[in-house]
């Protein structure tokens, strides 16, 4: 099974939109987005079947947990770790509830974040299939990867905060894979290009005129490398916010939420 790491951004389609009611500030909130929260999902994500998310929020507005209807493998339940200044330092996935005993003490896969000065995560390493020590700390399977690590990335930013470049080892003890990102004028993705790969046909993007909900958790835009301003296409109902309520893609379409995919979801908000 494929870690949930790796979201090709070129098939991001999450629909999203709000009216613009005003501007507050907040950690790892955007400063012009409405003050709402998600707080449930559902539909296929992961396309195993029809399930739902509950999200759990910390007082700081951050999720610390997302639970789903439906576990199993290839459908954790997610788990997110603070440090004291609030930057999340661990994503995980795992089989039981937070706080709850896991007989197996195992874990899908586990992200660990670190920071440059400007409290941006610069580099991920990804553990998979392992399991969780006495410590509450992975412990790596190196029967799969001999050095321990699935994955090891990096990011760089531009001024505006907004990934601007990745690589990916995928396992390897180098640099498998990098990945441009570049953004229009207004603000959305244009392109994502391996310099590796013989350039094709650019996949093409139709934003809306509706505020990216992914700007509603800087986490969300961080964990789907979703930074634009607009959403490619509109959702079928939106709330009194304009946030979407029902999404329904075309078949050669797909939507991310959480590095999860589905090609239909319906979202609930607790909003203030």
């Amino acid at each position: 099974m494929k870690s949930f790491l790796f979201v090709s951004a070129f098939a991001m389609l999450v629909i999203a939109g709000f009216t613009l009611s005003g501007c507050h500030k907040g950690q790892n909130i955007h400063p012009c987005a409405p003050a709402c929260q998600i707080t449930k999902v559902m539909g296929d994500l992961g396309r195993n079947g029809e399930h739902s998310f509950d999200i759990i929020y910390n007082n700081k507005g951050n999720p610390v947990s997302m639970l789903r209807s439906n576990v199993g493998i290839g459908r954790p339940n997610f788990v997110f770790r603070y440090d004291h200044k609030g930057r999340l330092t661990d994503f995980y996935g795992v089989y039981s509830a937070p706080g709850q005993p896991d007989p197996s003490s195992s874990y899908e896969a586990w992200h660990k974040y670190y920071y440059d000065a400007k409290n941006r995560i610069i580099l991920d390493s990804t553990f998979d299939f392992g399991t969780i020590g006495s410590d509450n700390e992975p412990i790596p399977n190196t029967i799969r990867y001999p050095n321990g690590v699935m994955n090891i990335s990096t990011y760089v930013y531009d001024s505006q905060n907004r990934i601007i470049k990745s690589t990916d080892t995928q396992g390897s003890n180098t640099t498998i894979r990098t990945l441009l990102y570049t953004y229009n004028n207004a603000g959305n993705l244009e392109s994502v290009l391996d310099p590796s790969v013989e350039p094709g046909s650019m996949p093409q993007y139709f934003f809306d005129n509706k505020i990216n909900y992914h700007r509603l958790n800087g986490i969300w835009q961080f964990l789907d490398r979703d930074y634009s301003v607009n959403n490619p296409m509109p959702a079928d109902t939106y709330n009194s916010y304009g946030l979407p309520i029902v999404i329904n893609l075309p078949s050669h379409y797909t939507g991310y939420f959480v590095t999860t995919n589905f090609s239909h979801a319906e979202f609930e908000y607790s909003c203030k």
